[in-house]
């Protein structure tokens, strides 16, 4: 199957997934139970495990089971392409919170900001085992997945030389991130809190940062600097 394909039939399978609900809480649910179920694949926390137990407990089983073949289709899509999947498919169902002003970044739009941030990367990375990328908000990880990808494209390895931070005031956004980041094998922390007043209410590191020993490698480094 295609990118556009695994997109169809996510949006196919989410428009017949719980209708006893609204279609935002479905959404949000999903991204939640999907967060915690990549986390606690690589690094068990027995509360997201309660957390997750108390999201499917409100759910019938056929539509439990159509949530995971939505996860499904967001692996393989992933696995395919770097891209904002969760992102896009969001828009396109008009989940949008006006409140809020939920509004996430088209993907051609952060792949040309991303290029223009990477440019002189080369001299910036002489010396240096990797680098570090902080975003203080974050949405769904679209501009950190599309500087990934020009980073990527640079000859860089986005798994060994590149290690994120990101945060987003919204645990919706902050967990679409987390599915994201650890879908394109991007060692990341994901922050879910404000930026502005250093509040942090859940931190959530990728599968990568694990399997990577990135706690290490960033220990080496404050170090080295000290």
């Amino acid at each position: 199957m295609t990118l556009i394909n695994h997109r169809y039939a996510f949006l196919k399978i989410f428009n017949t997934t719980a209708r006893y609900h609204h279609r935002h809480k479905v959404f949000e649910d999903f991204v939640s139970c999907a967060a915690i179920a990549l986390h606690n694949g690589v690094a068990h926390d027995a509360e997201l495990e309660k957390q997750y137990l108390s999201i499917i407990a409100g759910y019938e089983k056929e539509d439990v089971t159509r949530m995971a073949e939505l996860l499904g289709h967001v692996v393989m899509a992933l696995d395919q392409e770097r891209c904002d999947f969760l992102g896009s498919v969001f828009m396109e169902l008009e989940l949008g919170d006006k409140y809020r002003g939920q509004f996430f970044t088209p993907w051609d739009v952060s792949r040309m900001m991303a290029s223009l941030q990477l440019t002189g990367i080369d001299a910036l990375m002489q010396g240096k085992d990797f680098i570090t990328l902080q975003e203080p908000a974050s949405g769904a990880g679209c501009m950190v997945i599309a500087f990934a990808e020009e980073f990527a494209q640079r000859g860089y390895s986005v798994s060994e030389q590149l290690w994120v931070s990101v945060t987003d005031v919204d645990p919706l956004a902050a967990n679409m991130s987390y599915v994201q980041l650890s879908l394109c094998g991007i060692a990341a922390e994901v922050i879910t809190g404000n930026s502005l007043t250093l509040t942090r209410h859940r931190t959530l590191f990728t599968p990568l940062h694990y399997t990577g020993r990135w706690t290490a490698k960033l220990g080496v480094t404050k170090q080295r600097a000290a």
